[in-house]
């Protein structure tokens, strides 16, 4: 019995290759639907332990902690990775021979779209909870410092950061029911989109996080502050505030207070600036060594997400058969085990402990 062939758009008879293991027909070489290569059984197995303990922990320390903003961001972002995972384990054990296509090992084709799209997605939850968790510090200790208003700043960047999750999620759905290969391109190419705007999203990110750092560090306040969603905000006078009043403070954190030093001399004609030089933005909440821990965090966070983000963009740019998407160790190096190293950092240090409140 005639076998086929599929050039990518009509199937034609061709010969069977009843030869397990053998060279495909038609290239000579070993072929593989999908990967490219045989994903290794043993490190799908490691990650999705690795991953499947990040996840427990992230869940227990977010209700122990009540820090309830964890849940969706940092605990999903470890389920969808554990996911992706298993994913990859159901891959690596359902491999079989198929003897159409001048003879290739053939892999469940469910099984290596739910890899792809949750491995792929899974880091948009953690710049997410970066993204809150900056937003949280300014607001907790100087949000006077940072040119976009704390209340408008995780509201911008967690709603970029959906966009961007949507995006990835319909490549994804559309290379999964893609009839040829031309449609899950198509599909590669839209969550090639989505990583790039999250890239972008990430660099506009770290822009504002070090012009807070640098201004913070050297007491230097924005003469203008910009917030676009302060109008949904109670009590907000202004969305775009100047920053020679100290009326702008008060929005700045409820969980805040303004201590004003003890002033030396009765000179009472002081000016905005030594106004400001006056004032402490105080949160009894977070001490300076915790808020430099969770800057520490922050940035490391930020730098592994970038460089994963960039090695994602080359791979799926150069299409699902290209060579960075066949390499393995690449993958491995540079997205399982930075994403693993990401969570687990942010499994010890924990930011919700700073910003929640134990149960007990």
């Amino acid at each position: 019995m005639n076998c086929t062939l599929f050039d990518g758009t009509t199937t034609v008879p061709f010969q069977c290759n009843n030869v397990t293991g053998s060279d495909s027909l038609i290239t000579g070489e070993l072929a593989f639907s999908n990967y490219g290569y045989f994903p290794s059984k043993t490190w799908a197995i490691v990650f999705t332990a690795v991953f499947g303990v990040a996840f427990v922990a992230q869940l227990l320390e977010g209700i122990f902690f009540r820090a309830w903003w964890t849940l969706p961001t940092l605990t999903t972002g470890a389920f969808v990775e554990l996911l992706g995972w298993a994913g990859r384990v159901w891959s690596a054990t359902s491999w079989e021979w198929d003897s159409n296509q001048g003879g290739q090992w053939s892999v469940s084709f469910a099984s290596y779209i739910m890899q792809i799209c949750c491995l792929v997605i899974a880091p948009t939850f953690y710049s997410a909870a970066n993204y809150i968790l900056l937003g949280k510090i300014i607001a907790a200790t100087g949000p006077l410092y940072t040119s976009l208003h704390s209340q408008s700043f995780s509201i911008i960047f967690v709603s970029a950061d959906i966009l961007c999750l949507v995006i990835q999620a319909a490549g994804g759905g559309i290379a999964g029911s893609a009839d040829d290969d031309d449609g899950a391109d198509q599909g590669a190419y839209i969550m090639t989109g989505g990583v790039i705007l999250q890239l972008v999203v990430t660099i506009l990110y770290t822009v504002l996080f070090i012009e807070w750092v640098w201004r913070k560090r050297i007491d230097k306040p924005t003469k203008r502050q910009y917030n676009p969603f302060g109008r949904f905000f109670k009590n907000n006078k202004h969305s775009d505030n100047k920053r020679d009043t100290l009326n702008s403070i008060e929005m700045s954190s409820p969980s805040a207070t303004l201590v004003e030093e003890p002033q030396l001399g009765n000179n009472n004609n002081i000016n905005s600036d030594q106004e400001k030089n006056n004032m402490n933005f105080i949160n009894p909440m977070i001490t300076n060594k915790q808020k430099d821990t969770m800057l520490y965090l922050i940035a490391i966070g930020t730098i592994l997400i970038i460089v994963r983000s960039v090695y994602r963009s080359i791979e799926l740019l150069d299409g699902w058969t290209g060579e960075i998407a066949i390499n393995e160790p690449l993958f491995l190096g540079l997205d399982a085990f930075l994403m693993a190293l990401f969570i687990y950092i942010y499994s010890v240090v924990f930011p919700g402990a700073i910003f929640g409140k134990r149960m007990f």
